[in-house]
């Protein structure tokens, strides 16, 4: 099996996490505070959601194409081989989803003790936040996610 091809999403979601980790590299303070764990383990597993869609899609998309997967009836989607995969993905967010949903749960809305905790909350944010419904909301959070990652980079500079 190959691997599901790169997403904008995917990607942000990666330089993100890059981010984060780039400011525990840069001498900041590392990844303590549970708040910043738990939004790194929410993004991890929101990326892995997002590359499991985007294989969904192609599947789905792949078969409307080459087996007219819209006009068969179910029975005959069920006897086609992919149908297995687009049942285990299924199955797979379903369980994902859960889990996403109980660590967003747990992310403090309030009290963070480090910069890389509220970088990290918004980072998640960004995330809920879908770019087609409120461009300005997302751009603006995309950008304040950047501008406290370059403060903190300059603030590791500066205590070296």
């Amino acid at each position: 099996m190959r691997l599901p091809k790169l997403t904008r999403r995917s990607v942000i979601a990666g330089t993100s996490l890059a981010s984060l980790g780039g400011i525990k590299a840069a001498g900041a303070t590392p990844v303590s505070d549970e708040g910043a764990k738990t939004c790194a383990r929410w993004l991890r597993l929101n990326a892995h959601i997002e590359r499991l869609q985007a294989r969904w899609a192609r599947l789905e998309a792949w078969l409307v194409k080459e087996h007219s997967w819209c006009q068969l009836t179910a029975a005959e989607q069920q006897a086609l081989p992919w149908a297995r995969e687009l049942r285990d993905i299924d199955g797979c967010l379903d369980v994902l989803f859960e889990k996403r949903d109980a660590l967003l749960a747990a992310v403090p809305a309030t009290g963070s003790s480090t910069l890389e905790s509220v970088i990290a909350k918004l980072a998640v944010t960004e995330r809920l936040i879908w770019p087609d419904d409120h461009p300005e909301a997302h751009a603006l959070i995309a950008g304040s996610v950047q501008d406290l990652l370059a403060l903190a980079e300059r603030g590791a500079h500066a205590s070296r």
